[in-house]
């Protein structure tokens, strides 16, 4: 653009624009080849920090899926897993912290996959087990 007074309110233009936006921003005028340089702040936390907790096995080095993942994540593999179980009974093997969740504060994920599936949901924790590890088998 040519027009000092064009790129101007390309420039107003944006930052009227990015008023609505919760993040803070900065925008600096356009340059005398059209580029609009501008930073953003970011608001929300990363995908991984979102679904992941500081891993306690190895005191915070790495990170672990976080428990209502976890559960979410055994929600999933007991639908897709039922199609082949003709027994009415399941039983789900689990770490102790995830079977005390599932039998809480997540109880709705048990009940909702006991309508679905017509099949009676048995949970057992296993001390052994990683948290994010478990077993689904079939009760005969």
């Amino acid at each position: 653009m040519e027009k000092k007074s064009n790129r101007e309110k390309i420039h107003n233009a944006l930052i009227e624009a990015l008023k609505k936006d919760r993040s803070k921003t900065s925008v600096l005028p356009m340059s005398e080849v059209g580029l609009i340089e501008m930073t953003r702040k970011r608001v929300k936390k990363s995908l991984n920090r979102m679904v992941c907790e500081p891993c306690f096995y190895c005191e915070g080095e790495g990170y672990l899926l976080s428990k209502q993942s976890i559960c979410y994540g055994i929600y999933r593999e007991i639908l897709r897993d039922t199609k082949n179980i003709k027994s009415s009974k399941i039983s789900l093997i689990t770490n102790p912290e995830i079977a005390e969740l599932l039998q809480g504060d997540e109880n709705h994920i048990i009940l909702s996959l006991e309508e679905k599936t017509g099949k009676q949901i048995i949970i057992t924790p296993n001390r052994q087990l990683h948290q994010e590890s478990f077993e689904i088998i079939e009760i005969l």
